[in-house]
């Protein structure tokens, strides 16, 4: 498992049909201006997906993939 945090700069989120959870892909950007798309699904344990958020986010590769994903994405306090 990674980790890393920063801001939700984008969100494309779908909610998935009966169900209060959404699905698609965030983009963060980490402090250090690196740029990183995370797919959010309905595994994963979200606090928020809004623009804007500071968060910090567990993650991992999807299977053999090089898509990553997100796993939890907590909110930063």
């Amino acid at each position: 498992m990674k980790h890393t945090s920063g801001e939700i700069i984008a969100a494309q989120i779908a909610n998935i049909p009966n169900s209060n959870r959404g699905y698609g892909y965030i983009t963060i950007e980490t402090p250090n201006k690196e740029h990183v798309k995370l797919k959010v699904d309905a595994m994963t344990k979200y606090d928020t997906v809004e623009r804007g958020e500071h968060v910090t986010i567990e993650y991992d590769n999807l299977g053999g993939t090089e898509i990553l994903s997100a796993k939890k994405i907590l909110r930063k306090t």
